[in-house]
């Protein structure tokens, strides 16, 4: 047996067929894995379902449990029945591309890894998408993927019983990082799959998850304390228990505070999470570790420290106005290539980039700026930190991160708007090598800038004249700029829209069997 999935289950609806449909469809032979879901207490009719499910599939394995009401529980029942050499966890309402089994256990073959990362691909979800730039064999615990600690990766059985690695259970938030962090810091290797899209992490709106409900911010911050005090168990003080502290740093307690969270709950619950995260923020993140934040974080990490919730919610407000142009230019194909140069610019309302003699300031409203100290307010050294990542999408939202020369511009702008920070960026894509190292598959991708100003940051499509700028890559790899005009005939001549997509399924881009991206 390689590998053993484990689904914990509870109440999935209709999200369900899309999980079950994805692991029934797996390349990977059935004699060569099982699938196990680990019931826990659901009420909806899904205990008989699945056990259905195991009388017509032998690799099929179910066992039903007391509700737990969090996935700790059955994950930790379904490693107790795991008989691979690899488990690899799916949560119930998420799906996997059909060569995602074999070409993680090739991949931890390959690089005779303890862990594999596979590419993951959010929907309605951030996944930090740097991690993915490339395949990669033989990492270890300091150079390991951080950023991202879902469960939904491949570890090797033996490295868990091992060591004792198991989820906590009960209701508690962030049961996953204890297990992934103990798991990097055991792996004697650690290998990165980027090149293609295993794991497709959906976000279907709250309800339809336990842990996607506002969490109490009391609790929430004790389990993010338990982590922290899991890394002091496992390094030194120094540059590598720091660089680990800046992960949780900006994710979860800075990243509680901003445009996203004050867009969805009130002054109330968001004073709650303030009243939890400065205590910890004093106490466990020195002003030292500050030089490693973006220009936004930093501002949100002086408004924490001095518990200013008005000056937060003003930045929040400024942060969910940003909008980023990129416009692409010089566009040409030579050598199965695609070049270009693109010309950005990011841009906020209620901030003001103003010049002052030789220096550049920040105009912002009066509870921000009263909050914060005047060098705080001096941008002159912080206009160069101008930067751009082009993604080329797929139809069916898988991104890949493309390499590009980037040189920031002097703020150009007048006394009535402000200056505005830009950029010029160039940039070749090569169909052949643009999917993390290996060749993109034939038909139209999309263009997307991640456009970012000292940390506010925007995406954005890559416009050419009046409409997006789309990469045609053709059947031999090579890629050409697709007009926009074209796009915009499809809309107009009746059946040409569905034949393309029928093309793109050809392609073997574009699965047919409908998926919650095409919803």
């Amino acid at each position: 047996m390689k590998v053993s999935v484990i689904v914990p289950v509870f109440n999935p609806g209709e999200h369900f067929d899309d999980c079950v449909e994805s692991l029934l469809g797996q390349s990977m032979p059935p004699s060569e894995h099982e699938l196990i879901f680990v019931d826990d207490g659901s009420t909806d009719g899904t205990a008989a379902r699945l056990d259905e499910l195991a009388e017509r599939h032998p690799h099929v394995r179910v066992r039903h449990i007391p509700n737990s009401g969090w996935p700790g529980r059955p994950r930790n029942v379904g490693l107790d029945l795991a008989a691979g050499e690899f488990v690899y966890f799916v949560d119930n309402d998420d799906w996997l591309e059909p060569e995602a089994l074999d070409r993680l256990h090739r991949t931890a073959v390959e690089g005779d890894a303890d862990v594999v990362v596979g590419k993951v691909v959010g929907h309605r979800r951030l996944v930090p998408r740097g991690i993915f730039r490339r395949n990669a064999h033989g990492l270890t615990v300091e150079e390991a993927p951080f950023g991202l600690l879902t469960p939904h990766k491949l570890f090797r059985r033996s490295l868990l019983e091992e060591h004792g690695i198991r989820f906590p259970e009960g209701r508690r938030r962030l049961e996953d990082h204890p297990f992934v962090v103990t798991a990097y810091f055991r792996a004697r290797r650690i290998s990165i799959l980027a090149d293609y899209p295993c794991y497709h992490w959906v976000n279907h709106g709250r309800g339809t998850n336990a842990s996607q409900e506002p969490p109490d911010p009391a609790s929430y911050y004790a389990a993010v304390r338990q982590v922290l005090d899991l890394l002091d168990e496992e390094t030194e003080p120094g540059k590598l228990r720091d660089r680990l502290y800046m992960r949780w740093y900006r994710g979860k307690l800075l990243g509680r505070l901003d445009a996203r969270y004050f867009a969805v709950f009130d002054d109330a619950y968001m004073g709650r999470v303030l009243a939890q995260v400065r205590p910890l923020v004093l106490e466990r993140f020195p002003p030292r570790l500050d030089a490693g934040l973006t220009l936004r974080d930093a501002l949100r990490a002086q408004l924490v420290r001095r518990g200013s919730l008005d000056g937060l919610r003003e930045l929040a407000a400024i942060e969910a106005t940003i909008r980023a142009d990129a416009r692409a230019s010089e566009v040409g194909a030579e050598d199965g290539a695609v070049a270009m140069t693109i010309e950005a610019t990011v841009s906020a309302d209620g901030a003001r980039l103003e010049r002052r003699g030789d220096r550049l300031t920040w105009r912002l409203p009066a509870a921000l700026a009263a909050a914060l100290d005047a060098e705080e307010l001096d941008l002159t050294d912080v206009v160069r930190r101008t930067s751009l990542h082009l993604l080329v999408v797929s139809a069916d939202g898988v991104a890949y991160e493309q390499t590009a020369q980037v040189s920031a511009r002097a703020p150009a702008g007048g006394a009535r708007r402000g200056l505005t920070p830009g950029l010029t960026a160039t940039t070749s894509i090569r169909p052949a090598v643009a999917a993390a190292g290996s060749p993109l598959s034939p038909g139209l991708w999309r263009l997307r800038a991640n456009v970012s100003f000292g940390g506010f940051a925007d995406v954005t499509p890559v416009r050419r004249g009046a409409g997006p700028l789309l990469v045609r890559v053709g059947a031999d790899g090579s890629g050409s700029p697709w007009p926009s005009a074209v796009r915009r005939l499809a809309w107009r001549v009746p059946g040409l829209s569905s034949a393309i997509r029928g093309a793109r399924r050809l392609s073997g881009r574009a699965p047919a069997r409908r998926s919650p991206t095409r919803r």
